[in-house]
């Protein structure tokens, strides 16, 4: 008998230990959520010509990227947002107490208008694949490398790696998603609209999946994928 309910209570602990994590998940996806009413409640706020909107993310799969950079990333960290858009990468960090964020966008309009120059500690103008830096701990390619040519992507991504620039990558991807220019921006046709997993797997072997979720607006996947040197 005794036996019995020490069993129970064991089941009961595991039992209330699963709805501890399934409740700070949800904390921190909800955390995610409050930020982008921010964000909108700001753009409604304001009035955007469509040459004051720039590059813009899906909602999906941002709980996966939030989820590994709290579980990997310290609040002290050095980050890097690269092809940085309207900013909801930095605006989420900065939700989240991360200190230490610069931006870097091909696409020079805009920023001061839309409040990114408060986001970013460092703000470059720059193209990607022409921006060198010495170190980051966390380096973002948030819906970015698909607007980049496919050598040109993988001759970035393996030459951070093998010249120790940084200690983690983390490449949001969508799928099969075919894109012009938006707004006037050419910057934002895509490249490598080929991309799925298996494209993935063979171009960029050394990236780990770690989510895929829909994107509500076209039904299509976005995919997450880190890189780690630990």
């Amino acid at each position: 008998m005794v036996r019995s309910l020490e069993i129970e209570n064991q089941n009961l602990n595991s039992q209330l230990k699963n709805l501890e994590t399934e409740n700070e998940d949800l904390v921190k996806e909800n955390g995610i959520l409050v930020e982008k009413l921010k964000i909108l409640e700001n753009l409604e706020n304001r009035t955007l010509s469509t040459d004051c909107v720039r590059g813009v993310s899906s909602d999906a799969g941002k709980a996966a990227v939030l989820k590994y950079i709290l579980e990997h990333v310290k609040k002290d960290a050095t980050i890097l947002d690269l092809g940085f858009g309207s900013g909801i990468y930095g605006k989420i960090l900065r939700a989240f107490d991360y200190q230490t964020i610069d931006g870097v966008d091909v696409y020079n309009k805009n920023i001061q208008e839309m409040g990114l120059d408060r986001i970013y500690d460092g703000i470059f103008v720059s193209n990607i694949v022409d921006f060198d830096f010495e170190h980051y701990d966390l380096i973002i390619f948030g819906d970015v490398l698909e607007h980049i040519e496919l050598e040109a992507a993988k001759d970035l991504l393996s030459g951070y790696i093998k010249d120790n620039k940084c200690e983690h990558i983390l490449v949001s991807i969508p799928y099969e998603y075919e894109q012009e220019e938006v707004y006037g921006n050419q910057y934002e046709k895509h490249l490598q609209p080929m991309a799925n997993r298996e494209f993935m797997e063979e171009q960029y072997p050394y990236l780990k999946l770690v989510d895929e979720a829909i994107m509500p607006h076209n039904g299509g996947t976005i995919a997450t994928y880190i890189w780690s040197r630990n």
